[in-house]
């Protein structure tokens, strides 16, 4: 964050930074290494004035001081000497207001990035988790000489992998690091397939069947890291799922876009709830009963990513209502709908291919 008014912050002594501000510059006559020097000793908290009469405010944070000099103000003395186009800007009450503001958002802003850092922490322990089982699979499938079983495994472990970058990646893109300003052609379908292999070995420590049907070929235009959304999504349908459930993923085409959802058993979302779940920090009432621990950031997340795309993004509830251990669960479908356009090329002659390949076998045992 950067403060908007000229200020020197102190940290110790002879160790001091001057941030020039946005609002205005502080005039060449105050602003000499000397007499910046010179504010930065200032130990009144509070208003004094300093150089040619002009007000100076100091007040402390955790970070160090905070020294604005230069001030010439609506509601208090005037300056011994007027300096040319340094006019009265604000008062007082106004200075003290901003400070007292900024510090302020200067603590959510770090309430912020502890949640996003427990977040990756969170996400980092379950992909490790999901590595690990997935390998223990390829090691099985190994020792019983089953080949094909062993190569469809390694599939997830690679996909497991996949998704540690995206993490990461999504961190750098929170935190506005300029790394996706580069536009990729994405291939929709390969993308929701990699997620759904990385939660392949979670699924099935919860006898849950997770499917993926439908089919698209199509390309998204944005940076790489559309990945994170579906990955939010089949994570919570998994998360918040009783046991012996079915999620399904879906893919679809419409004329000019791709629309990826995902449906599953969870707990019921209130109608006000809708919309806010998608807010940074939201969670439904049924959801933190069923799990009390929780950021609430991975829907603001999936949110933000999608915007980026020009898509859409929301939540259907349907089916009755089941209470399952005194919380109530309801068929819930999250979904988002992005424009897309071209195709997958590789994939497509692929699957082309197999089916080719297989109407063959039919044929010939027939």
């Amino acid at each position: 964050m950067i403060f908007a008014l000229p200020c020197i912050v102190t940290r110790g002594q002879d160790d001091f930074e001057f941030l020039q501000g946005r609002l205005f510059p502080l005039p060449p006559e105050l602003s000499t290494n000397y007499q910046i020097k010179k504010y930065s000793e200032a130990r009144i908290i509070g208003w004094s004035r300093c150089d040619l009469g002009y007000w100076t405010f100091t007040t402390t944070h955790e970070t160090g001081r905070f020294i604005v000099p230069g001030l010439h103000l609506t509601d208090a003395e005037r300056p011994r000497k007027r300096i040319h186009g340094h006019n009265a800007m604000f008062s007082k009450r106004q200075i003290e207001g901003y400070t007292a503001d900024f510090f302020a958002a200067m603590r959510d802003s770090k309430v912020e990035a502890e949640k996003a850092l427990t977040s990756l922490v969170h996400d980092l322990r379950h992909l490790s988790h999901s590595i690990y089982h997935s390998a223990l699979e390829v090691e099985d499938s190994c020792r019983n000489r089953n080949t094909a079983q062993a190569l469809e495994k390694i599939k997830s472990v690679i996909a497991s992998q996949a998704m540690l970058k995206v993490r990461i990646d999504y961190l750098d893109f929170s935190n506005s690091v300029d790394r996706f300003s580069e536009i990729e052609e994405i291939p929709v379908y390969s993308r929701v397939d990699k997620v759904k292999r990385c939660f392949s070995s979670n699924a099935n420590s919860k006898n849950i069947d997770l499917h993926l049907v439908g089919e698209s070929f199509r390309l998204a235009r944005g940076p790489n890291i559309l990945d994170i959304v579906t990955y939010t999504f089949v994570e919570n349908a998994i998360k918040y799922s009783p046991c012996n459930q079915h999620v399904e993923i879906l893919v679809s085409d419409t004329d000019c876009a791709t629309r990826v959802s995902v449906s599953s058993l969870g707990p019921a979302i209130e109608k006000g709830e809708l919309l806010e779940i998608f807010n940074n920090g939201q969670r439904g009432k049924n959801a933190v009963k069923v799990r009390p621990s929780g950021t609430g950031l991975g829907l603001s997340v999936a949110r933000d990513i999608i915007d980026v795309f020009s898509g859409s993004i929301g939540v259907t509830p349907s089916g009755e209502i089941k209470n399952v251990d005194g919380v109530p669960f309801q068929r819930v479908t999250f979904f988002f709908q992005i424009p897309t356009s071209g195709e997958d090329a590789k994939r497509k002659s692929r699957i082309e291919k197999f089916r080719s390949q297989r109407r063959k076998a039919q044929i010939l045992t027939t």
